[in-house]
């Protein structure tokens, strides 16, 4: 993957913390139903003899959402977890445009043979909204649809994640240092009267913290990995602004996380510690570390929580 990357300037999104959403279905839509825990949303769809292009989809109605032509970069993440075949059916992003009434749904299905049960992010630039002017974002979700017709039902089942639509998706300048992840449980130990050790006591764990330290420089987007033309000054800027986006609180009441992807590390993030050093006598060159908190709404309970699909063969 090379270097890692983190997204930035928030648009909108949809956490999926509640099942208050709207459908847009096809005949042959025989069921569909979707609750929500609170932060992934189980959709479950039959359709019943359908004809080429038929679809379910499941999107939120947006009030003042953004302009698609500047914040124009999303990520989805679901998990399939049964579906009928990857040959005649898609399941894709759905974001649609006011007052042109275009919409996006990506080129690509985000279903295939082998990610059946894994939750995968996948990035899906807004490629008809970019080009639009005067337009908002009034819709955001996810479409099911039959590419090739046929007789007979068809069951779908989906947990969604989250869709985030915001303006760009950084890859880190540099990253000289081993990007460390920790993990810290919250142990007690109660002194006894005249005991020789003390008792423990287990009161949870804290969220995970990941640091990647390395180098602000000027970077071209196309040369290496870079994504993204920027001074070394302009990064660190850019990061000033990260950190301060982390203190606003979206609609759902939860604050603005951005996604942070790394060879090992998929996850929700808060960005809490943002350390530029300018080093004298260096001319756009500067040194940095920012540290992350891993963002969950609901406990953490596996391995797969860190957003890794996980080493094949492996259990816990």
């Amino acid at each position: 993957m090379g270097f890692p990357t983190i997204s930035r300037s928030f648009g909108v999104r949809d956490d999926y913390v509640d099942a208050s959403l709207t459908t847009l279905n096809s005949a042959s839509v025989s069921t569909d139903t979707f609750t929500s825990d609170g932060d992934i949303v189980t959709w479950n769809v039959t359709m019943t003899n359908p004809s080429n292009g038929d679809v379910a989809i499941l999107y939120r109605p947006i009030v003042s959402g953004p302009d698609p032509s500047m914040w124009s970069n999303s990520i989805v993440r679901l998990n399939v977890t049964s579906w009928p075949n990857a040959t005649n059916f898609q399941i894709r992003p759905w974001v649609a445009y006011t007052p042109s009434g275009a919409t996006d749904t990506g080129q690509n299905s985000l279903i295939n043979t082998i990610s059946l049960n894994n939750f995968i992010p996948t990035n899906f630039p807004l490629t008809n909204g970019k080009q639009l002017a005067n337009n908002t974002i009034n819709q955001i979700g996810f479409e099911i649809l039959c590419i090739t017709g046929g007789a007979g039902t068809f069951n779908f089942s989906v947990q969604l994640d989250f869709i985030y639509i915001f303006k760009e998706l950084l890859t880190f300048p540099s990253v000289r240092q081993p990007i460390s992840l920790r993990k810290r449980r919250n142990i007690i130990e109660i002194p006894i009267l005249q005991r020789e050790g003390g008792v423990q006591q287990d009161l949870g764990s804290m969220s995970w913290d990941i640091t990647v330290g390395g180098h602000l420089i000027s970077t071209i987007a196309g040369v290496g990995n870079w994504t993204n033309t920027y001074t070394a000054d302009q990064w660190w800027f850019i990061f000033n602004g990260l950190i301060l986006e982390t203190g606003i609180i979206t609609s759902d009441g939860n604050p603005r996380w951005q996604w942070f992807q790394s060879d090992q590390i998929q996850a929700k993030v808060l960005v809490t510690d943002w350390m530029p050093q300018q080093p004298m006598g260096r001319v756009q060159f500067w040194d940095y570390a920012v540290q992350l908190k891993k963002f969950d709404i609901l406990s953490e309970t596996h391995l797969k929580d860190l957003g890794y699909a996980g080493t094949p063969g492996f259990g816990y």
